[in-house]
């Protein structure tokens, strides 16, 4: 008994001195203003919920427009090899980047829940005056997608799921809630500005792919820029303090009954074949398309390949 309450003594104190800690841990609120990071002529900033989106919006709108949602760790520079050569097609395209990532506002105070995303999207659209459009979301962006789906399948002419993490789910509830501790934010913070730089990143973007051979300094720049932010640390564990319970059931996956486009790598290693063969069994109405030989981001891995299959499989 005496030695458990010694045990028990010692990591209470342990956790005090941590969480005291925290709050003269060195933390960096510099950064870059995102305006000076903009590089597309396109750019714009957008308020919407009292924060700035960074949006492209590009193209006539002949063919339709279509709205493309990255996934994680992405942006609008997710979609650089693509966007032009849907726009030479007639499509309005509309990129964004989703809050948490990019050149939008990385706020603590933000909602970062799927629900929040969803109505976010909702708003932009109402924004640039766009009724209805062609959904197209990759990994996580895919999950929101689903989402949005769900809430406003009205608004959606056609959803297309590039390699969707749509199966798995985010963190725990309970991550969030430790998140939400004023000390464990601050040493994530910290341990997020130590750990995250830019050989880091390359390192966990480049395992995307089947083949990297592609990547140049030029798409690291591309990426990198999002990181040079104000506050791109607070984007990322906000997006963990409010991501949980963002799992469809099979239930809700079944009700979806829009004209669906499912597009996978065969060598996807971040969500594999076999989820995107499961999403196809459980989606009533879609065609899926195997591009072999890629990986978990097959738009850049090899974009004109891919932009054939995906223009093929719009004008079905």
């Amino acid at each position: 008994m005496k030695l458990f309450k010694r045990i028990t003594l010692i990591v209470s104190g342990i956790f005090i001195v941590l969480a005291l800690v925290a709050f003269v841990l060195p933390i960096d609120e510099t950064g870059i203003d995102a305006r000076d990071l903009v590089t597309d002529e396109a750019g714009q900033f957008i308020q919407l919920q009292n924060i700035n989106i960074y949006v492209e919006d590009k193209g006539t709108g002949e063919s339709g427009t279509l709205i493309l949602l990255h996934g994680l760790l992405g942006s609008t520079t997710t979609w650089r090899y693509n966007i032009d050569a849907l726009v030479d097609t007639g499509y309005r395209v509309v990129a964004y980047d989703r809050p948490a990532f990019g050149l939008s506002d990385k706020l603590e105070s933000y909602d970062y829940s799927m629900g929040n995303q969803v109505a976010l999207t909702a708003s932009l659209m109402d924004a640039l005056e766009i009724e209805t459009a062609i959904i197209i979301g990759h990994s996580a962006g895919g999950n929101v997608a689903m989402h949005f789906a769900i809430v406003h399948p009205e608004r959606i002419e056609r959803l297309v799921l590039l390699d969707a993490a749509v199966l798995a789910g985010g963190p725990p509830t309970f991550v969030g809630e430790l998140v939400r501790l004023p000390s464990v934010w601050r040493w994530g913070r910290f341990a997020l500005q130590q750990i995250f730089t830019r050989e880091r990143l390359v390192s966990s973007l480049r395992g995307f792919y089947a083949d990297d051979s592609f990547w140049t300094e030029d798409d690291t720049d591309a990426y990198w820029r999002a990181f040079q932010t104000v506050g791109w640390d607070v984007g990322l564990l906000g997006l963990t303090r409010d991501g949980g319970g963002n799992l469809l059931s099979h239930e809700s996956i079944r009700s979806i009954a829009l004209d669906t486009i499912i597009i996978w790598g065969d060598e996807d290693s971040v969500t594999p074949i076999a989820q995107g063969e499961q999403l196809a069994s459980l989606l009533p109405n879609n065609q899926f398309i195997v591009l072999e030989g890629m990986g978990h981001q097959p738009f850049e891995e090899d974009p004109q390949r891919f932009n054939v299959a995906l223009l093929e499989a719009l004008s079905d």
